[in-house]
C-alpha cells in the first residue's frame, strides 16, 4: 500500500515539474485504484465476516475503495487513454 502513495507523490512531483502528463494521471489513477482496491479486498478477506460489515473500518474502506474504482473513471478506460498516449494506437473508435 505504500508503493500507491508514493507513486501518487512522484507523479504530483513530477507535474509541479512540468514533466508530467494526462495519460500519466490515467495510468497512475488505473494502477492506484486497482492496488488500493486489493489491499482492500485482502483486509476484508482477512477479517472473515466482520470485514463485511459496514460499521468496520475495512468494510467501509472496501466501500470506499469500490467508489474510487469507478469515480475515478473506470480501469480500462485509464488504460486505453494511456495505452494511447505510449503506443500513438487507439483502441477507441471515433464517433462517425
Amino acid at each position: 500500500c505504500n508503493a500507491m502513495a508514493l507513486y501518487a507523490w512522484r507523479l504530483t512531483r513530477r507535474f509541479e515539474q512540468g514533466e508530467a502528463s494526462g495519460p500519466d494521471a490515467a495510468l497512475a489513477k488505473a494502477w492506484v485504484t486497482l492496488r488500493g482496491r486489493e489491499c482492500a479486498s485482502i483486509g476484508r478477506e482477512l477479517l472473515g465476516g466482520d470485514g463485511l460489515l459496514a460499521g468496520s473500518h475495512v468494510g467501509k474502506a472496501f466501500a470506499d475503495m469500490e467508489a474510487y474504482y469507478t469515480y475515478e473513471g473506470t480501469f480500462d478506460i485509464n488504460l486505453l487513454v494511456a495505452g494511447r498516449a505510449h503506443t500513438g494506437i487507439s483502441a477507441i473508435r471515433p464517433r462517425m
